[in-house]
């Protein structure tokens, strides 16, 4: 046995690979996910995400990770422990509501939310909590920054 399973994002997954894990957990293994994006943006459109792996593990075994990137706080806290950050001189910037934003506000920093990724404008009006700002994309947020209409 292992002492515990770690979920993240593998391009190149098998049965095996999710039967393995679930043998490991149903024997007691920690279980452990770094985040639970179920859309991965890519060239060809949104394609399944790490959540879905964790989905599938969690319907296999009755066992739910502990998420330890975004949303959930750790990332986050220690990004900021790292560089020697305060929360009140920090934003996170990201294209995804229920990861990237939410993540931000569980830490209690500002975020912006680019529109140029996975969440939409409409998107905001259907979770009960918001990005500090909202940009149209990259080049509209460093315009922004340049400009100091964030500061």
């Amino acid at each position: 046995p292992v002492d515990m399973v770690v979920c993240g994002l593998d391009r190149e997954l098998t049965w095996n690979k999710l039967a393995t894990a679930t043998l490991h957990l149903h024997q007691g293994a920690a279980f452990y996910a770094t985040n639970g994006d179920t859309t991965l943006p890519t060239e060809l459109g949104n394609m399944i995400g790490n959540g879905g792996t964790i989905a599938a593990l969690t319907a296999a075994t009755g066992r739910v990770p502990m998420v330890i990137g975004k949303p959930g706080p750790i990332l986050y806290q220690q990004a900021l422990a790292l560089l020697g950050l305060a929360k009140e001189e920090t934003i996170a910037i990201g294209d995804r509501l229920d990861t990237d934003i939410l993540g931000a506000v569980n830490t209690g920093v500002e975020s912006i939310l680019l529109l140029s990724g996975i969440s939409s404008r409409a998107d905001i009006a259907e979770v009960t909590y918001s990005p500090t700002w909202v940009m149209e994309d990259i080049q509209a947020m460093t315009s922004a920054l340049k400009s100091q209409q964030l500061l």
